[in-house]
This record gives structure tokens, C-alpha cells and sequence, in this order.
């Protein structure tokens, strides 16, 4: 990872400025300005479309949980193994647009080109491009696009295109392109997977023109899933709306267009709004696709662009107030910050039936799929940011609980669920078991994240309606998947399973599984025992519908007590594994630079598993985690083990380890390892940042403050602060939910100020110290 990178953008702390077109540059910056409300997501591609090839670009476009479908081929084939894929698939582009300017077509690539900006202005939720064009002939012509993929509704996104011209007046035509022959870059956005989906999946079943408006539909060709989409649009001339237009048409096979001209005046300023629908046959029947299509396209007209504009400013204003966290002494930091956050919140699934990619819906990467990136990086930030999201994320996992426990008993469990390593309908689609099957530890993370919930929202209801249903279903098939092994005195022995480190795989007693898996349990006995108690009823409805009883938790509490975790007497400390100190040490130096960062693109599996290193957070994740479980000397032993032998190779693995650091007052090392995470992606440390963003570290870089610098934990049921501040910063300012109760912390290097902003009443502990605060405006300051 090259961390030495001079800022690619200019630093300013609320946009991300494009300041030339550079082609060279194009395909990151597609993926630095694509644009999402968690349903639709779309690249920052031109609005003229240009035929980048497959090294420059990629027109993206998505919907949320749409994918098609290939028959995976194996060598040999294991029982159980996926048998289809599921990949997000790229959809028609409908942002295509062209201006003719008195006979003159707008384009980058002819004439010059003057004051070009292209800026994500990450405080309104907006993406603005500006410039002025002097054509071939001499004629000069200001243009400004505006685009947003709507929160106000979420199946519309806007194209706003205004045209001034300068020094001519003339006629200006618009022609609005709707291409449908589009396909996956897969070869390149995947180049491990060799089962496609190559070349165009769609099958058209509809397409049509007519005066303002087009519309098409079509089916893929595997998982035979429907996509419907269409754009209207509407034309003004120095903001009076221009009634009587003539709307030209023209289809072809794979594309349809509309066009309309008008007179324009030197000076005068036309614009065309242009509103783009996506719906599928996952939200509704295929029958119904087209009215609805319609009449969301009508809603949006009837709104008007302005409409979207002012409301994608007050949602995105409304989630700043709670969310930003705000740096007073490095502006780049900031800025970093401030784009990590906009990726989180704009790409995060909102209807409960579907989830969050690794990428979000910025790329193809991971072929669209959703992991443990979710529950354990992203869902933290949004819990104490954006609970009613977070609950969103969270019921998509309620929602494909079958699926899971179907993928149970193909494993052998007879009770239970086993969640998928990899998926987006629900079912299971790692190709490659030792990395993906293996990592049984994806059923405590859900549990983590959903436990991290009802802790800090106090959402009771939800733990009766469905949190309780997914903590008894994990935790059965832990008390299915190990035994109390007689050679290990008795203790509770998980074998032959993968932990977040992939470079250690099928493993026996994998350090943070195990912990991962008892602490699932425990809160699966405090569920029932709650519910017991509280809403016998509950109880009872739940003992029916998935066959449970009580007396399945006296096996439980056996296994949390006797669960077993290797320790090394030696060092003191906890070995990722039984077999990890036995490990061959790992030799860096005899790794060919080029090589260090993609050792399973270069060197055999065999030859990396036998080594003793660690791709990246692994037992030291599961410390941060359960920090109140072990003594700060403890922690502070495995850390040193660890920095040792982690090399960093993924994204998801500098933010946890600064988090840590911080928890052991290593303060000047945490700020290190947070620098590498902050603009990990702006900067495109990794050079690979055209596939689509690292959901995980940009949620890792708020935990990394929130939860490293300022100590935060929710754990026991009680919140806890442990305020640092780094040497470079002045002051850092953040707010949380709690319970209702948004709660902002000021940290300077004097003190730490917490003061209720909204909400009656907050309890928290400072070291020993409880301290409750009652009522808005209400404060305390602790001496740091």
C-alpha cells in the first residue's frame, strides 16, 4: 500500500474536486463521483458517454439486490458447493445525453475546453459539472450538469443540463439516448471469476418512445429477474417552463432516443431536467412494472428538479447534524472523512430486504456481494448515527433467515442457520469454501452487530419481533459445531473453520471464532432468559415456529463456560489458532515487492498457509470488540504478538489495529495507522479504487475515532468513554445516538465536553466515574 501519495484532489473539506478531464485518471474517477440512495447506484461516468475502453472505463449502473445468474463450473465439485452466482448486474444507461450547439455536438475530446470543474459537493448530496466549451467554429457555450440519485424517492435519479451560449444565438437540441446493449466488465472487476457474466444478460420484452418520455424492460437471462426503467423529461428557457415542444423519436434494436430543439438567444440560459426511473420485479409483479415506472416519472416531473435539489440538501443536512464529525487542525484529514461518510451513509440499503456490498453499488467489485463488512464496519457507524437504517440493514438478515437455515442443514446442522460468507438474494455464493463456507464466524457478527443495537437504541420490540429469532438460530449451530474435546481437559473445541484472516484458513480453535461464537451464545441466553421473564408469550409464539426449547440454553451455558481459546504460556499470549506458533516465520524480505500485497495471485495457497503471518485484524479484532473482557496489559501483549506478524493486506485491518493501539496508550502509533485508513480510498493508496470503494475501512476510519481516539464502547449495557486526542489535531467534535438521546463530545487537548443536544436523559462512565445527564443543553467536562 503506497500511503506516501500526494492528495489527488484539491483539499477542501466538504467537496471532491475534478479541476482537468484526464483520461488516464477516468476510471478512478468514476468511482470517486458515483452516486447512490442505497437502491439505484450509478458511476461517474459522462453524460456524453464516451467509448472508453475496458482499461478506462465503465458505465455503471445498478439497482440494489438485482443480479443475474451463471452456472458455476468446478474442477471437482464439493457437495454443498453454490451452483449458481449471483452478481450485481450492470443495467441499461439512461444518463446519456448530447447537446447540439447550432449544428456543433458538445465534446470534451473536440475544441477547448475552459473553468472545468467537476465537483461531489458532499454536503448537498449533489455531483456538479461546469465548464465552458469553445467549439471547433469558434462558438462558446457555458455548460453546467447537475445530477443526484434522490433520497425523496428512491427509485428516481436527476439529470439537470443547462446550456448558455455566449457569443452565438442558434438553435440547441437535446437528444436523451436510453442503451440498453450493456454488459459487465467482469474480466476486469473480477478476474477470478471465470463464470461471467460475460457479454449482454438482458433479454428486452419492452421498449418504447413517446413525446417526452422512453421506457424498457427486460429479463435476464439466468436468475430470469425483471428490470424496468425510463426517463421523462422536461425543457425551460430562463426558468419558464416551455410547454409546446415537438419530441423527435428513434429506436433501434438495442436503443432508443428522444431529442427536441429550441431557438436560444445569446445569453439565455436553456435546461433540460432529465428524471430516470429503475424498478424491478423484486419490489413488485412484472405486470405492474410499467404503470409504476410511469407514474413515478409523472410524481418526479410534478415535484420538478428544484424539489429534489432542496430535499437532497435537508436529508443530507439532517444526517451531517448527527453524523459528522468534525476536525479542527488537518483539513485533509477532514475532507477524508467527510468522503468516507458520504460513500457509508448514500450506499447502505434502506427498504429491509436488501443489504450493503463491500463496494456499496459504486462498481463491480466482489461482484456486487454482501459480507461480514456490513455488520461489523458499517453498521456500527450507522447505529449510533442512523439507527433507523442500521434496523433496515438488520432486517435484511431477519429476512433470508431461511435461506440460512437451509444452508444449515446442507452443513450438516440439523438446527439453526448458517449465514452466507458471500450472497445477495440469501443463499450462499463463495465458490471457494476454505475462504468462504469456513468462515462460520459470520453468524456471530450478525449477532455482534444486532446485540451492538439493542444495547445503544434500547429497541426492545425488535428483540421480540425478530432480534431473538436470529440470536437463537446462530447460536444452535455453534452449540452443533464443535464438541468438549477430552484432549483439551474438556473445553468446547471448534474445528476446521476460517477467522477474518484469510491467509490462515481451515483452522482448529480459531482465537476470535471461538470468542466470537461464546459471546453469541451468551447474548442468546440473555434473550431468552429476557424474554422469559419479560414476554412469555413471545417466548412461546418462537418455541413454536422454529421448534426451540428452553432447556437447549443449559447446553449453551456449558459450552460458554468450558469454550476453549489456544494460549501460549511463553509469550501470554493468544495464538490465532492451535497450530499458528508452529508456523514457519515469515521471511518479507524474500517476497518480491511487487509481490507482498496479492500473495494468492502469485504464490500457491499451501506455501501461504504454512507461514506464520496474518493477512490482517484477527484475534486482535475480537479484543476490540470484547475489550471489557480483557485486562489492558493483556491487550497490550497480543498487540506487540500481532504487529509482529499482521501484514496489512487488507482494508479492513489498519483501522482495527489503530483502534487498539489506542486502547493501550499508543497514541502516536494509532494516528499512524488511522493516516493510512483516513484517505485510503480518495488517494487510491491500493490502485485499485476504479473497482469500487472499501465500504469496510471508510467505516472503520469513523470507528476509528469514535471508538479509538474517543474510547467509545457499549458493552454490558453501559456506554463508555476513554478520550484521547492526537498531537496533530486541535479538536474533534462528534455525536451519537443513545436511547433517543443524541449526545455531542468535544474533545480538545484540555478536556472532553459531553453535552446533550436532543433527548431528556444520557448515562455513561468515564474510567469509574458514572455520570448522567438530564435534559438538552445539559453538560459535563472531564480534564484530560
Amino acid at each position: 500500500m503506497d500511503t506516501d501519495k500526494r492528495p489527488i484532489y484539491p483539499i477542501q473539506v466538504w467537496d471532491i474536486t475534478e479541476t482537468e478531464f484526464d483520461i488516464k485518471n477516468n476510471y478512478r474517477n468514476e468511482t470517486t463521483f458515483a452516486l447512490s440512495n442505497g437502491y439505484i447506484g450509478t458511476r461517474g461516468t459522462f453524460e456524453e458517454a464516451y467509448d472508453f475502453d475496458i482499461d478506462t472505463g465503465l458505465e455503471g449502473n445498478f439497482v440494489n439486490g438485482f443480479y443475474e445468474s451463471e452456472k458455476i463450473r468446478y474442477g471437482e465439485a464439493n457437495f454443498g458447493s453454490p451452483l449458481l452466482s449471483q452478481s450485481l448486474l450492470n443495467l441499461p444507461n439512461l444518463k446519456e445525453t448530447h447537446v447540439i450547439l447550432a449544428d456543433e455536438k458538445f465534446d470534451m475530446m473536440d475544441g477547448t475546453v475552459e473553468e472545468y470543474e467537476r465537483v461531489l459537493h458532499m454536503k448537498e448530496g449533489i455531483l456538479e459539472r461546469k465548464l465552458i466549451w469553445t467549439s471547433p467554429k469558434g462558438k462558446k457555450t457555458r455548460i453546467q450538469i447537475l445530477r443526484l440519485v434522490s433520497f425523496a424517492r428512491k427509485n428516481i435519479m436527476l439529470i439537470s443540463y443547462r446550456v448558455t451560449p455566449l457569443n452565438y444565438s442558434g438553435e440547441i437540441q437535446f437528444v436523451s439516448k436510453m442503451q440498453t446493449d450493456v454488459e459487465n466488465h467482469t474480466r476486469k472487476t473480477n478476474p477470478i471469476v471465470d463464470y461471467g457474466p460475460f457479454g449482454r444478460r438482458l433479454n428486452p420484452d419492452k421498449m418504447w418512445a413517446k413525446n417526452n418520455k422512453m421506457y424498457y424492460e427486460g429479463t435476464t437471462k439466468g436468475s430470469q429477474l425483471t428490470v424496468a426503467c425510463g426517463s421523462s423529461h422536461v425543457l425551460w428557457k430562463n426558468n419558464d417552463l416551455i410547454k409546446e415542444l415537438s419530441w423527435q423519436k428513434d429506436i433501434k434494436e438495442m436503443m432508443a432516443e428522444i431529442s427536441v430543439s429550441v431557438e436560444c438567444e445569446q445569453g439565455t440560459t436553456v435546461k433540460l431536467d432529465k428524471f430516470i426511473c429503475y424498478s424491478t420485479a423484486l419490489d413488485m409483479g412484472k405486470n405492474e412494472l410499467e404503470t409504476f415506472v410511469n407514474k413515478e416519472l409523472e410524481a418526479a416531473e410534478t415535484d420538478g428538479g428544484l424539489y429534489l435539489e432542496k430535499y437532497q440538501k435537508e436529508y443530507m443536512e439532517s444526517f451531517w447534524k448527527i453524523a459528522d464529525v468534525e476536525i479542527k487542525g488537518n483539513e485533509a484529514v477532514q475532507q477524508g472523512i467527510h468522503f468516507n461518510l458520504y460513500h457509508i451513509i448514500q450506499a447502505a440499503g434502506r427498504d429491509g430486504h436488501t443489504g450493503m456490498g463491500a463496494k456499496g453499488l459504486s462498481g463491480e467489485g466482489y461482484e456486487g456481494h454482501y459480507f461480514w463488512d456490513t455488520e461489523m464496519y458499517v453498521l456500527p457507524v450507522l447505529i449510533y448515527t442512523e439507527p433507523e437504517v442500521a434496523k433496515k440493514l438488520l432486517d435484511y438478515r431477519y429476512g433470508t433467515l431461511d435461506q440460512a437455515r437451509e444452508r444449515a442443514r446442507i452443513l450438516g446442522h440439523m438446527k439453526g442457520a448458517l449465514y452466507p460468507w458471500r450472497t445477495i438474494n440469501g443463499a450462499e455464493a463463495s465458490t471457494y469454501y476454505p475462504l468462504g463456507t469456513a468462515q462460520y464466524h459470520i453468524n456471530a457478527d450478525i449477532a455482534y452487530a444486532l446485540s451492538l443495537y439493542l444495547q445503544v437504541s434500547g429497541d426492545v420490540e425488535y428483540l421480540k419481533e425478530k432480534g431473538a429469532e436470529i440470536l437463537i438460530e446462530t447460536a444452535r449451530v455453534w452449540a452443533d459445531v464443535g464438541s468438549f474435546a477430552e484432549c483439551k481437559d474438556g473445553r468446547y473445541c471448534i474445528c476446521d473453520v476460517t477467522g477474518p484472516d484469510e491467509y490462515n484458513v481451515l483452522v482448529d480453535n480459531n482465537f476470535y471464532t471461538n470468542l466470537m461464537a461464546r459471546e453469541n451464545l451468551r447474548d442468546a441466553v440473555g434473550a431468552v432468559s429476557y424474554l422469559n421473564e419479560n414476554a412469555p408469550e413471545v417466548l412461546s409464539r418462537l418455541e413454536e415456529k422454529i421448534d426451540f426449547s428452553i432447556e437447549e440454553i443449559e447446553m449453551w451455558n456449558q459450552i460458554i463456560e468450558k469454550m476453549y481459546f489456544p494460549y501460549d504460556e511463553k509469550r501470554q499470549i493468544y495464538p490465532m489458532d492451535d497450530g499458528f506458533m508452529m508456523r514457519k516465520p515469515w521471511d518479507e524480505s524474500k517476497i518480491p515487492p511487487e509481490k507482498r500485497a496479492w500473495l494468492y495471485e502469485n504464490y500457491h495457497p499451501l506455501f501461504i498457509m504454512r507461514h506464520r503471518m496474518s493477512k490482517q485484524a484477527d484475534a486482535i479484532l475480537g479484543m476490540y470488540l470484547h475489550s471489557n473482557l480483557f485486562t489492558e496489559e493483556e491487550i497490550r501483549r497480543n498487540y506487540d504478538f500481532y504487529q509482529e506478524v499482521t501484514l496489512h493486506h487488507s482494508s479492513l485491518s489498519t483501522c482495527i489495529f489503530g483502534i487498539v493501539a489506542c486502547d493501550i496508550g499508543y497514541l502516536d502509533e494509532a494516528y499512524k495507522y488511522f493516516s493510512q485508513s483516513a484517505r485510503m480510498d480518495l488517494d487510491d493508496y491500493h490502485n485499485n479504487f476504479y473497482a469500487g470503494i472499501h465500504a469496510a475501512n471508510m467505516a472503520g476510519t469513523w470507528q476509528a475515532i469514535v471508538n479509538g481516539f474517543a474510547g467509545v464502547r457499549c458493552q454490558d449495557s453501559k456506554l463508555r468513554f476513554k478520550p484521547v486526542i492526537p498531537k496533530e489535531w486541535e479538536e474533534y467534535r462528534f455525536r451519537i445516538k443513545r436511547k433517543g438521546t443524541l449526545l455531542e463530545v468535544t474533545v480538545s487537548k484540555q478536556e472532553a465536553r459531553f453535552k446533550i443536544i436532543e433527548g431528556d436523559r444520557i448515562n455513561f462512565w468515564i474510567g469509574e466515574k458514572n455520570i448522567t445527564l438530564k435534559g438538552e443543553g445539559d453538560q459535563y467536562v472531564e480534564k484530560i
